[in-house]
């Protein structure tokens, strides 16, 4: 199989995880929506539960890294200084079909 992988953007596609030796840690069943697994994957991130991640109003610092962005200072491989601006956290999915 070639390194083929793709990023899944639409959060309606459905997963089936077939492989039964593998930790299931983002979601609790074995298919579901991307959309859970997205939803998981920034819970874990940030230390907060799905229903946090949703209200609006509780852990509002910590969803600042997958929302607003975090102010940061950021010094690039051969760059003369910082350079201040904001860093954000975003989920990618990506998939690899088998060969035919």
């Amino acid at each position: 199989m070639t390194d083929n992988y793709k990023p899944l953007e639409n959060e309606d596609h459905a997963i089936n995880i077939i492989d039964s030796d593998v930790h299931r840690f983002y979601v609790d069943q074995s298919m579901f929506k991307l959309s859970h697994l997205i939803e998981g994957i920034k819970c874990k991130l940030i230390d907060t539960s799905r229903s946090d991640l949703h209200d609006e109003k509780k852990n509002l610092s910590r969803k600042k890294w997958l929302n607003d962005g975090v102010e940061v200072e950021v010094l690039k491989v051969g760059a003369l200084g910082w350079q201040k601006g904001k860093l954000k956290l975003k989920i990618t999915v990506e998939f690899s079909p088998d060969e035919e």
